[in-house]
């Protein structure tokens, strides 16, 4: 048949390819119904583009189970640097996604790659997780990525590709049915108008199936009025009668093939037949335009051209005939998750065997950390056991600690209202937990709790579990603790194994007993040791040493952590790297703590985790808002702050919306953007020290707006709370604001002695001078510089205010640099060395690959490290090279040691 129309999508893809040319990663997503044209278009399209740079593949609904499937046949198989999981189960599909950007700058380097994926919809969940997260992390790479599929907005797959899709740099090509120009060139004139008129109103130009009616029907039948044209339902008729015309071998073939999937190598569909003569019998279906013949290194293999084919044959087998099929397709299908399925699907009703199997072999995955498998076994035995509603709610726990939020949705939703009250309420409490309804998650998750009796006992212990974080995020520690002690002491707690522990100890910490808390975990093994249970605590560990002043030790926790927890859940791998980031920052490594807390960001949106995502893009603005990226950190403040439904989330938000002011100079909007935390009435989380950081820039503010006497209430209470609490960075950080309220006030000596306290504080926070906390002590001594100057003590003052620019200039803070540079200005006296440091005239994004390349790293080590291309890495390197004027690495390293 000749290819007609489509000119103006043809003109489109034409367009992003060239785009991507040019070095301007794309996304095309085409989208149209079942044999609409949308993969004759993109072949179209393939052919007449001018490269031969192209990975093109297809999802395959009898692999849709299979982890990488999809990707395998696309790339060939995972990456090299992915290691093979030391459990049967798959790995993590963010490693996989960051392993691919390396391959895909490879591909590109000679020519820009396109890279396609039709059927969409029925790609396995890894690889869809996979390519999103490396899609996303394009930045300059000539790489064009078209994907095809029914329908975006029911698409099943994780919510972050639906987020990529509806994105405004993707380009969507939305296909509908040929008009009649296009259908009457398609019939090359040999029909009246009306006839073409008649084809269009009856196929909705829909070229599957107008293709398959001018196959079938005469052409002049077409101008017969009065013979009707086949129905809609034509296309499965059409397909049908040709298999009719088959041998009655050749029917068995073909409906054992539609059972095993799209496509299967051909001595299994003979097993499964029971055909002899499998090459015969696949000869004729490929003759009648049933089947397609393959080649692989294994032998022949028989697919269906199109899904609709294999749908009109499935559907037409018998019950019984399907069953049959299917029972013998278990005993002999390559791989347990192929075997299970067609068991599965043999079955006729309720088996309470095979249900049992299959819900201990997802407990057991449930064990293991693989919540994936887990979710897709226990809701397969749902639906076969007597009593489903129980093994559903377990189904949906495993959905939330995977991170997919839409199918425990969906789920959760199809649970009888006769369900006991305690899975119902558990089902609806965790999945509330997780969308950030705080209050709906607490009534539901008690109701879960009270109602639970014996048999329910491991719904108890995960009620319990839940409603400690719940307690947790509303910033109610004490009871965080005391339910996640109630779930630790319920019999059912061995079911219960994700950040109960970390639970536990944080609430201790919020609530003011970080002393008795580190005491409880003084015993606790290395991270590289730990079991799944030691993990919990270590996390919780390296968040009490963080908020301790002992960097040094939560930085080894946190990162040993972050390391190990790959099997552990999406939330969990969240906390934990978010934590991470959090130290980092503290610490003074901005660069890694960008990283970190990017990562967890950006997995918060991808997975729907609204109860944490607020935390995250909070965590997320702090290095950004420090070193001037305002458009990167007013979109971590948006995000922060429009998902503020607890106090913890509102805590963070507030906190990041006055760091960003804060690093502009405008103490108004640091004022406005502290007031709600100014009228929340609980303590834990917002007034502990060490846990949010936002007193100290509401104090400052209130005196740079010259309202002193707020601000001295607000700073006796956290000097009151600082000294029982007795940590440095507390005790220091308040010394600093009484030395800026007595400098308004004109109490210049007070402010002298407060001043010194702080650097006498600060200095003992860490192994050297600062070395801690650099951040709080270049502040501290840029507000010491500030006072002394303009008391007219202007060598002591450049020497505290040189020490700051120091400290800043390490940290890439620009915007304090500045400040530096002009109170340093108006000191008048001379510098030596005097100068900005040369990383501040480029962006964020350049310092931190500079800041690598320095060390010796290659660009696929950087990218590696930073989640990128060597493509975008190349590029951000270029570009510090030209600003630094500088042509080699070794001149860079030079440059910046200096």
């Amino acid at each position: 048949m000749t290819f007609v129309g489509r000119d103006q999508e043809l003109r489109c893809l034409a367009a992003e390819f060239e785009r991507a040319r040019a070095g301007l990663p794309r996304l095309v997503v085409v989208e149209g119904p079942a044999g609409i044209g949308k993969t004759t278009l993109v072949q179209r399209f393939l052919e007449t583009c001018g490269t031969g740079n192209v990975l093109f593949t297809d999802g395959d609904e009898g692999e849709a189970l299979l982890p990488y499937g999809t990707l395998t046949r696309l790339f060939g198989g995972l990456p090299a640097q992915i290691e093979a999981p030391a459990t049967a189960e798959p790995p993590d599909p963010l490693a996989v996604g960051a392993a691919l950007l390396p391959e895909l700058s490879e591909r590109q380097a000679s020519e820009p790659l396109c890279l396609v994926v039709d059927d969409v919809h029925w790609a396995d969940a890894p690889t869809l997780r996979a390519l999103t997260f490396c899609l996303r992390r394009l930045r300059v790479d000539r790489v064009m990525a078209v994907l095809m599929l029914r329908e975006a907005a029911t698409l099943p797959g994780p919510e972050g590709l639906r987020r990529l899709i509806a994105a405004d740099t993707t380009h969507r090509l939305r296909l509908r049915g040929l008009r009649e120009p296009e259908v009457a060139a398609l019939v090359g004139g040999r029909v009246s108008q009306r006839a073409v008129a008649r084809l269009v109103a009856h196929t909705e130009g829909v070229p599957l199936h107008l293709r398959a009616l001018l196959e079938e029907v005469p052409l002049e039948a077409l101008d017969d009025l009065a013979q009707p044209l086949p129905a809609p339902r034509s296309y499965t008729m059409l397909v049908l009668a040709k298999v009719a015309r088959c041998a009655p071998p050749v029917r068995e073939l073909v409906g054992a093939v539609s059972v095993l999937g799209m496509s299967c190598p051909l001595h299994l569909a003979a097993r499964v037949s029971g055909v002899a003569e499998p090459l015969q019998a696949l000869e004729q279906a490929v003759r009648e335009g049933v089947l397609l013949e393959r080649s692989s290194s294994r032998g022949p293999v028989a697919a269906f051209a199109h899904p609709l084919i294999r749908a009109a044959v499935y559907r037409d087998l018998g019950p019984a005939q399907r069953s049959a099929l299917h029972a013998r397709a278990a005993l002999v299908a390559e791989g347990e998750q192929a075997r299970l399925r067609h068991r599965i699907e043999a079955v006729a009703g309720p088996s309470p065997e095979l249900a049992a199997e299959l819900a201990e072999l997802g407990r057991a995955q449930v064990r293991l950390g693989a919540f994936g498998g887990a979710a897709e076994h226990l809701k397969a035995a749902a639906e076969l056991s007597g009593d489903p509603a129980p093994l559903a709610a377990e189904a949906v726990e495993a959905l939330l600690l995977d991170g997919r939020v839409d199918e425990a949705a969906g789920l959760t939703a199809s649970l009888p209202e006769a369900a006991h009250p305690a899975v119902r309420g558990y089902a609806l409490g965790h999945l509330a937990m997780v969308r950030g309804q705080v209050e709906e998650a607490r009534a539901q998750l008690i109701t879960a709790w009270e109602q639970a009796g014996p048999p329910e006992s491991g719904l108890a212990a995960r009620a319990a579990q839940q409603l400690a974080m719940l307690c947790l995020v509303k910033a109610e520690g004490g009871q965080a603790a005391r339910w996640a002690e109630r779930a630790r002491d319920s019999p059912g707690y061995r079911l219960s194994i994700d950040y109960n522990r970390f639970t536990q100890l944080t609430g201790l910490a919020v609530s003011g007993e970080i002393d008795a808390a580190l005491a409880a975990t003084a015993d606790l093994p290395p991270p590289a040791s730990a079991t799944i249970a030691d993990l919990d605590a270590l996390l919780g560990r390296g968040l009490l040493r963080t908020c301790s002043d002992d960097l040094a030790g939560g930085l080894a926790d946190l990162s040993g952590v972050v390391a190990a927890c790959g099997e552990r859940s999406v939330p969990f791998r969240m906390l934990a790297t978010a934590m991470l980031g959090q130290v980092e920052y503290r610490s003074g490594r901005w660069d890694d703590a960008a990283l970190h807390t990017e990562t967890a960001a950006s997995v918060a949106d991808d997975a729907d985790q609204r109860w944490l995502s607020p935390i995250c893009h909070g965590l997320a603005a702090l290095v950004p808002a420090s070193r001037g990226d305002w458009p990167l950190a007013e979109s971590h403040v948006r995000a922060a702050v429009a998902g503020a439904d607890s106090v913890a989330a509102l805590a963070h938000g507030c906190s990041a919306a006055a760091h960003l002011a804060a690093a502009r100079g405008d103490h108004a909007a640091t004022v406005t953007a502290l007031e709600p935390l100014r009228a929340v009435e609980v303590h834990d989380i917002v007034y502990e020290p060490g846990v949010v950081q936002w007193l100290d820039l509401f104090i400052d503010a209130l005196v740079g707006l010259g309202e002193l006497d707020r601000a001295e209430t607000c700073l006796v209470a956290v000097e009151r709370l600082a000294g029982r609490r007795g940590r440095r960075s507390a005790l220091a950080t308040a010394a600093r604001c009484r030395g800026g309220l007595h400098a308004a006030r004109h109490e210049n000596a007070l402010a002298d002695t407060a001043f010194t306290t702080a650097l006498a504080h600060a200095s003992s926070t860490g192994p050297g001078a600062g070395a801690g906390l650099p951040f709080d002590e270049a502040r501290l001594r840029l507000a010491y510089g500030r006072f002394l100057r303009r008391l007219g003590r202007r060598r002591q003052a450049q020497s505290h205010l040189e020490l700051a620019l120091g400290l800043f200039t390490k940290l890439g803070a620009a915007p304090y640099v500045g400040r530096c540079e002009r109170e340093l200005s108006a000191c008048g006296l001379p510098r030596a060395g005097s100068g900005a440091s040369p990383l501040l005239r480029l962006t964020p994004q350049e310092q931190a690959v500079a800041r690598l390349v320095a060390t010796g790293m290659t660009n696929r080590q950087v990218a590696r490290e930073l989640v990128l291309s060597v493509k975008t890495i190349e590029y951000h390197l270029g570009n510090a090279y030209a600003k630094l004027g500088v042509s080699s690495r070794v001149a860079l390293a030079t440059k910046l040691m200096h």
